[in-house]
């Protein structure tokens, strides 16, 4: 009865040491400063083959695009004006679709009669610019991943905080002047999000990393020429 008496406790003290273990939180990356975890976090999304980032950026609003290190992107972003745009990018080529609302914003002061040709010629159809083309500068910016992610190394004073959760994955907060990012504590230490201030603020969530991205380029025949209304 003793022998049983202390193999009981013994068993129920294992219990309790292990119960409350499990209720210990550890440090998300011992050791290590703000500004590596950040540093390490932005490498480490620099270096997947793919992501989408979500949310709104100031040049173009509402964006949710899927960009490539092959340098491919697609998805759709606020159109200035008004409306929406659908993005496709190849290396060569930036392809650009405005929805309705877009295209009502873009032929509002034309003549009627041009207004209305336009808009049948527009309506549902690509159009095609060199992907250098200086006009799209802040329209697809963000489709240049690395040069987003260039401006996060080295930020000053940042700060680890406390843990929090993007899409059910745990993140570790990092706080920073400049803004705060959440960075994954499990498998690889992706960024996954990031709010910034600031003349250029940003509010993106990064999300599909390593998955691939089906970037497929329009047809001709359904590529819009600007030429055709003068």
């Amino acid at each position: 009865m003793h022998t049983a008496h202390r193999l009981l406790a013994v068993a129920l003290t294992g219990a309790a040491a292990l119960g409350l273990t499990g209720c210990l939180s550890t440090e998300p990356f011992p050791g290590q400063q703000g500004s590596r975890v950040l540093n390490d976090a932005t490498t480490a999304l620099r270096g997947a083959s793919t992501f989408t980032m979500s949310g709104k950026a100031s040049a173009q609003g509402q964006v949710n695009l899927s960009v490539s290190s092959a340098g491919e992107c697609k998805g759709t972003i606020e159109a200035p004006g008004g409306g929406t745009l659908d993005v496709v990018r190849t290396r060569k080529h930036t392809y650009l679709r405005g929805d309705e609302a877009h295209i009502l914003a873009q032929t509002k002061d034309m003549p009627e009669d041009q207004a209305s040709q336009a808009r049948k010629d527009m309506t549902g159809r690509w159009m095609r610019l060199e992907a250098t083309d200086p006009s799209l500068k802040g329209v697809t910016s963000l489709c240049d991943r690395d040069g987003l992610l260039k401006e996060i190394y080295n930020i000053q004073g940042a700060e680890k905080g406390g843990l929090t959760q993007v899409d059910g994955q745990e993140a570790v907060t990092i706080n920073t002047p400049e803004g705060v990012f959440l960075v994954a504590t499990k498998g690889e230490p992706f960024l996954l999000k990031m709010t910034t201030s600031g003349p250029n603020p940003l509010d993106l969530t990064f999300t599909g990393i390593n998955q691939l991205v089906q970037v497929d380029v329009p047809a001709d025949k359904d590529v819009y020429n600007l030429d055709d209304n003068g």
